[in-house]
């Protein structure tokens, strides 16, 4: 027993606590003794407190110090070495150097035009990137005995590559989009500039990759015919949105701002990208091609599945046609003339354009119109006579000019007492009453 209690005092750990319990005791002995001394010198009060605060900073100063010289010398000691120092000095330079990237990377981002939202996303984004190489550097500077063999892990070294990659591939590609950005185009074409820049340096990264993991050519042409069977199988529809988009990239059936119909859903195109097309919903429980509000998102797949229906692609103008029921006793002919008048002064600016464009797509399709004017139609209706007015306008303009030229309608109808409108009416006879 006597012999263990030896061998326990003897440990230097249990040294350092027995010294550093004997300074604590002797300080605070220091402090009683001399506060007791102060209580009996006759002195005013804040001479005493003064003359006690200098002797607690002295007791205080002087335990740290044989503290510090107890617990801290021997570690000191040890971090002064040349192999730790050189760890040390690599690990506050890398400190310095990446808060002074992320200082510079947070700053061009608050100079974006986007949303505040956004902006708050790619400086998280940035600051994460960072602080993640940053932390494998300190993992591969400490975990090493010698820093001549920082890289020699094979999979950490091409992490640490393709990381590094990314980091320069995100920086330029947020230099070029900051050039597009301050381009003096159209919002449209600049939007579309950004877009191509992303898959360029998405591309490009993605070659980046293929010598940093692929080894031998032979290695990978392998990894690939794998790969690219077990995908074809698994991710059918995601390889159909990405051929979806293929073909919508190099054919072109529509574009950015375009009005279209696919799989059901009517909507203004606000976004294409590669697995998907976001639209602005129109229509719906909606009348007249109107907004709903709700953004839509269709995966390009669809694009093979059903028809698509372009409603501004090429010829931006669509026949629309208003419908009115006039008395069998009503003036139709002159009705018919008002109606062909609010039709024509609705289209008249939209006719030469109409012919022009539609001229131009002959180029191409077959396709012909002889009349671009409008044109009024009659039937001849259970409940009295039926005009319909059929004239062009602009295909987002469909419910505006149908309510300009309702209410001319209205108003040149109200004013001519031979023209009434017919409407349901019902007529009850009792048996045995006169008519």
């Amino acid at each position: 027993m006597f012999e263990s209690v030896k061998s326990t005092l003897q440990d230097p750990l249990m040294q350092q606590v027995i010294w550093s319990g004997i300074v604590v005791i002797l300080v605070l002995l220091f402090l009683f003794a001399v506060r007791k001394i102060l209580q009996s010198i006759r002195m005013d009060d804040e001479r005493r407190i003064l003359i006690r605060r200098w002797f607690r900073a002295a007791a205080l100063s002087i335990g740290a110090f044989f503290l510090f010289r107890i617990w801290a010398l021997e570690m000191i000691q040890d971090l002064l070495e040349p192999a730790v120092f050189q760890k040390i000095v690599v690990s506050l330079v890398g400190l310095l150097v990446f808060g002074l990237i992320i200082t510079i990377v947070r700053r061009l981002i608050a100079f974006q035009t986007t949303d505040a939202e956004r902006r708050r996303l790619f400086s998280s984004w940035s600051t994460y990137a960072f602080l993640f190489l940053y932390a494998f550097l300190l993992f591969r500077t400490w975990t090493q005995s010698d820093l001549s063999e920082f890289f020699q892990n094979a999979i950490l070294d091409k992490l640490f590559r393709s990381a590094f990659a990314l980091g320069i591939v995100y920086i330029i590609l947020f230099f070029v989009r900051r050039f597009i950005n301050a381009m003096k185009v159209e919002i449209s074409k600049r939007h579309g500039y950004r877009k191509r820049a992303a898959y360029i340096a998405a591309l490009v990264y993605i070659i980046i990759l293929i010598p940093i993991w692929a080894g031998s050519s032979q290695q990978w042409t392998t990894i690939l015919s794998v790969m690219g069977a077990g995908i074809a199988l698994a991710l059918h529809d995601v390889l159909l949105n990405i051929a979806g988009w293929f073909y919508i990239v190099i054919r072109r059936p529509y574009k950015d701002g375009d009005r279209i119909e696919l799989g059901g859903v009517r909507g203004d195109v606000i976004d294409i990208r590669l697995f998907e097309t976001t639209l602005l919903e129109i229509g719906n429980w909606v009348d007249g091609d109107q907004s709903t509000g709700r953004v839509v998102h269709l995966p390009h797949g669809q694009i093979f599945r059903h028809p698509l229906h372009n409603y501004t692609r090429g010829f931006e103008y669509l026949w629309n046609e208003v419908s009115i029921i006039l008395t069998f006793e009503s003036n139709w002919q002159k009705a018919r003339e008002i109606l062909l008048q609010c039709g024509e002064e609705a289209s008249r600016e939209v006719q030469d354009d109409a012919k022009r464009k539609i001229n131009r797509m002959a180029r191409e399709y077959l396709i012909y119109y002889r009349r671009f004017g409008s044109i009024v139609y009659t039937k001849i209706e259970d409940s009295g006579v039926k005009l319909t007015l059929r004239y062009l306008t602009g295909a987002k303009q469909r419910r505006g000019g149908e309510d300009t030229i309702s209410m001319k309608i209205l108003a040149a109808i109200n004013s001519a007492s031979d023209i009434e409108f017919a409407y349901p009416t019902y007529r009850i006879y009792r048996r045995g009453e006169e008519e």
